[in-house]
């Protein structure tokens, strides 16, 4: 099924995962994003974007991440890798202030930040506010008109973005609950990538999200970052760390293996993520 209706029916065996995937709206290029051949790492000599060490862990490896990379979080699920967005987020810039290396509680950022829930329910989206408005909150002060909101900003941001990132909806002025669950994270998605943010934040996002709309937002998060923003991603898919440069491996709390991607492979994550001695 596709936007409520079935739009391909037949026998599970007679199905691939490319055509599975095709049905559902996916791109489908079978292209692997990890490439050996193409990793360039992007950790020259400039200064880390953001650092960040796990509290009390004094001792522990530092996370680091440099201007344009996706930098991923690994590891069994509730090892340290939301608490460790959470501390990065802490140390973000205060409104509407630039502060180089403003730091706190373990960890460093050099400029503003925007985090993407995984939990759109709970943490992410509005639930009384439209489409339009739900997209916008982030960029509150770019919309101001004196001491009001521009709504005309508001709507041109929205429609800006329901076009990049094809959120499918006939009216963005709707409520954000009319939308499917893909659609919803992809209006947090344009919340993040519409603002001012260069770090952005990603807790497990993609989880129960259609496969056709991962497709379009990992592209479009590889387009973010080739112009220059940085992504660190908590994800519970292994297929996702594909999409980045570097990956941590968490394990009760501490970070135990930094893999760039020309290294990077399931079984090391998944040695690491269970062995003392990855």
């Amino acid at each position: 099924m596709r936007d409520g209706k079935v739009v391909d029916a037949r026998p599970a065996r007679d199905f691939t995962r490319t055509s599975l995937v095709g049905a559902m709206g996916s791109v489908a290029k079978e292209e692997d994003a990890a490439k050996a051949g193409d990793f360039i790492s992007k950790r020259t000599g400039a200064a880390p974007r953001v650092t960040a060490r796990p509290p009390a862990q004094a001792d522990a490896m530092e996370l680091s991440a440099h201007r344009g990379e996706v930098v991923g979080l690994a590891g069994l699920e509730g090892h340290g890798q939301t608490a460790m967005l959470l501390q990065i987020y802490s140390a973000k810039p205060l409104a509407g202030i630039r502060m180089a290396g403003r730091g706190g509680r373990g960890a460093s950022v050099d400029a503003p930040v925007a985090l993407v829930a995984g939990d759109r329910q709970n943490d992410g989206i509005f639930p009384l506010w439209s489409i339009a408005r739900n997209i916008g909150i982030r960029s509150i002060r770019a919309m101001r008109m004196g001491p009001l909101i521009d709504s005309r900003r508001e709507d041109e941001m929205a429609e800006a973005w329901r076009a990049r990132i094809k959120i499918r909806t006939p009216d963005i002025h709707d409520n954000i609950l009319s939308l499917s669950g893909g659609n919803q994270q992809k209006a947090l998605f344009a919340r993040a990538l519409g603002s001012d943010a260069e770090i952005v934040l990603m807790d497990d996002p993609m989880r129960g999200v259609d496969v056709g709309t991962k497709q379009e937002v990992y592209g479009i998060i590889r387009d973010e970052a080739a112009k220059g923003r940085t992504f660190v991603w908590y994800t519970t898919e292994l297929d996702e760390l594909k999409n980045c440069d570097h990956v941590y491996v968490f394990r009760n709390g501490r970070i135990v293996a930094d893999l760039p991607r020309d290294q990077l492979t399931e079984e090391k994550v998944l040695q690491s993520s269970f062995t003392e001695d990855a």
